[in-house]
C-alpha cells in the first residue's frame, strides 16, 4: 500500500524545563535568526508528504504555557497532559483518531533530513512494522515511528515508570513486528552531535546554519560537507556526553567504560572490567 493511504501524525516531545539549557526550544537557530529550535523541527516536518498532522506535546506545567503560542504561530496543534508520564501525552492524542502511525520527535533535535525521513516512512508502512527506529545518521538526526494500536496497547498494559517516560520501552520488549533500518554511514558520521543539550551543542549548531547561510531546505549532506571543509567545528561540542536510557546494570557499565576509558581513569576501569567479568552487584 502506497504511503499516501495511511495517516501518519508527527509528535513533537516539547518541555521549557531543561536543567542545562532552560526554554531551548525557543532559541533563535542561528543566534541572530527570527527562527527558532522548535519552528526549524516544524519547518522540516512540513515539507514531508505523507505526514498528515503535527502536534506538539507537552504538560500541563505553568512553565509550559509559552508553548501554546508557538504551536498557534506555527499552525500546528498542541496537547498537553502528564510532566512524567509521557506515554500518556501520546495515548491521549491517538485513541480518539484515526491516525495510523506515529513519528516521535523530540524538540532538542532541529535537523531533520527529509528523503531520509521520506525512505524511512516508506520501509515502515510497506512491512507494515509496530515499531521501527533508524540507525547510522548523528545523534539527533534518527527516526522512531510507531503503530498506533501499538501505542493503545502498551498504555493499557504497563505500570512501569520507566515504560511511561520514555514512551516506547514497552513496544520494543513486547512486539515482535519491529526494525531498525540502517542507514549506510560512517561511524565518525553516527557519532556526531547534531542534537542540543548543552550550550556548547548549541553553539556547534548556531555557527553551522549560519556558515550555511539561509535555505529553503537544509539537508544532512549540507551538514556534512561543511564539518568535511572545516573540521575544527566539531572540537566544539565533542566532550559533551549522550544521555542514554539504560534498563540494567550491565548497560550502564558498557556506558561508563566508554567515559572512564576516554578520561583514562585506569583503576575505575578496572573496577568496572572486573565488576563486569564477575557479575557483580557493585
Amino acid at each position: 500500500m502506497e504511503v499516501g493511504h495511511f495517516n501518519i501524525v508527527a509528535i513533537i516531545q516539547a518541555r521549557l524545563g531543561s536543567k542545562r539549557l532552560p526554554e531551548k526550544v525557543l532559541m533563535p537557530l542561528p543566534v541572530d535568526s527570527k527562527n527558532t529550535i522548535i519552528s526549524r523541527i516544524v519547518g522540516a516536518i512540513k515539507n514531508v508528504e505523507p505526514i498528515n498532522e503535527i502536534f506538539l506535546a507537552t504538560s500541563k506545567d505553568s512553565k509550559n504555557d509559552r508553548l501554546e503560542g508557538v504551536c498557534d504561530q506555527n499552525k500546528i496543534s498542541c496537547y498537553r497532559g502528564s510532566e512524567n508520564d509521557v506515554l500518556s501525552r501520546f495515548y491521549d492524542i491517538v485513541k480518539d483518531t484515526n491516525f495510523d502511525y506515529v513519528l516521535r520527535f523530540t524538540a532538542d533535535n532541529p535537523i531533520i533530513d527529509q528523503d531520509f525521513l521520506n525512505s524511512f516512512i516508506q520501509n515502515h508502512t510497506d512491512k507494515n512494522l509496530d515499531y521501527s527506529c533508524s540507525s547510522g545518521l548523528p545523534i539527533g538526526c534518527n527516526f522512531e515511528m510507531i503503530k498506533s494500536s501499538a501505542i493503545i496497547e502498551a498504555y493499557n498494559n504497563t505500570d512501569n515508570p520507566f515504560d511511561k517516560e520514555h514512551v516506547t520501552p514497552y513496544i520494543k520488549n513486547n512486539f515482535s513486528k519491529k526494525e531498525t533500518y540502517k542507514y549506510k554511514t560512517s561511524k565518525e558520521t553516527a557519532n556526531l552531535r547534531f542534537t542540543i543539550d548543552y550550550a556548547s551543542d548549541y553553539a556547534f549548531m548556531s555557527l553551522m546554519y549560519s556558515m550555511l547561510g539561509p535555505k529553503e531546505h537544509y539537508r544532512l549532506e549540507d551538514f556534512l560537507k561543511l564539518l568535511s571543509q572545516k573540521p575544527w567545528l566539531k572540537t566544539i561540542n565533542t566532550g559533551n556526553i549522550q544521555k542514554t536510557k539504560t534498563e540494567n546494570l550491565e548497560e550502564e557499565i558498557d556506558i561508563a567504560l566508554t567515559i572512564t576509558k576516554e578520561l583514562e581513569l585506569n583503576l575505575l576501569t578496572n573496577l568496572l572490567i572486573d565488576a563486569q567479568k564477575k557479575g557483580d552487584n557493585l
